[in-house]
């Protein structure tokens, strides 16, 4: 499958691509004249889009614009009907006139935000059949977006702990981080704490946990006391423990207070966004920028 997503939000361009590059190709656009650039180009190089992921609301060109100049492109060619790419328009306008007026300009299928795994993933199947998982490209995620390049600090590869209770968040962390070394994954605070335990008894502590706050059962407060509380245990005090990230849709100012006094190093609110998160590892100590290239 190759994909066109096309949204001037960056945490929405990349929840789409975590959802579907596990089917195939994925290309990026952040507004509508790149991404009827990019489809033109496709065309012309004989390598047409099987599917377009389509935002409605974006500065200059809207998503209604877009489609319409998509449709235009393929007559010019000669596309029509099966052999035209099929366009999910994937926007938070929930009014029966932007529904309507996108499905009369030629889209097949209208999903809502925020969007939801499994809904997309039904629509896609509903339109190209059967999904099949690709080997991803171990290239293909730096410098997406101008994301500068970053090294672990050291030469060894980083030991990172990605703890939340949804799987899509856990997924996007993963992209992230992974170029950087290997990510263990906990479902909910309890879980966390045993991973930091036994990575203490085996001497093999965690560089990064991202901690997630709301989970069912224990919590992310009660994580962070519970790791703070099994270092103290070893005799693992200030700059020798692991660095905890907050990463957490609350962004009530108390919840960061608490967070930062139960000893967590930073707070990155949901969506994380890569450059912020990459900008923050950073700044405390777990990455530093790649000066080699």
């Amino acid at each position: 499958m190759k994909c066109l997503i096309v949204d001037d939000d960056p945490a929405c361009r990349r929840l789409i691509k975590c959802l579907l590059s596990p089917y195939g190709h994925c290309d990026l656009a952040h507004d509508g004249h790149e991404a009827i650039g990019a489809f033109r180009m496709a065309l012309e190089a004989g390598y047409c889009y099987d599917l377009i992921c389509l935002d409605i609301m974006m500065p200059g060109l809207d998503g209604h614009e877009v489609l319409a100049a998509l449709r235009e492109l393929e007559r010019q060619r000669g596309i029509r009907g099966s052999d035209a790419a099929k366009v999910v328009m994937t926007t938070a306008l929930m009014d029966s006139q932007n529904c309507i007026q996108a499905f009369s300009e030629g889209c097949e299928s209208y999903v809502t935000k925020p969007i939801e795994e499994q809904q997309l993933l039904a629509e896609v199947r509903k339109l190209l059949g059967d999904l099949h998982r690709e080997a991803p490209d171990p290239g293909a995620l730096r410098q997406q977006g101008g994301v500068p390049r970053y090294r672990f600090v050291r030469n060894t590869p980083g030991r990172f702990l990605i703890v939340d209770d949804d799987r899509v968040c856990r997924e996007l962390l993963k992209e992230m981080l992974s170029s950087y070394g290997h990510c263990d994954f906990a479902y909910d605070g309890a879980e966390a704490a045993d991973a930091l335990r036994l990575a203490i008894e085996d001497g093999t502590s965690y560089d990064l946990v991202c901690l997630d706050i709301m989970m069912p059962g224990t919590t992310g407060h009660d994580a962070l006391m519970a790791i703070r509380a099994l270092e103290a245990a070893n005799g693992i005090y200030g700059s020798d423990g692991v660095k905890v990230v907050m990463t957490t849709a609350l962004r009530d100012p108390k919840q960061c207070i608490q967070a930062f006094r139960e000893g967590c190093e930073s707070f990155v609110t949901k969506p994380v966004d890569e450059q912020v998160l990459l900008d923050t590892l950073c700044r405390l100590g777990v990455l530093k920028e790649d000066t080699t290239g």
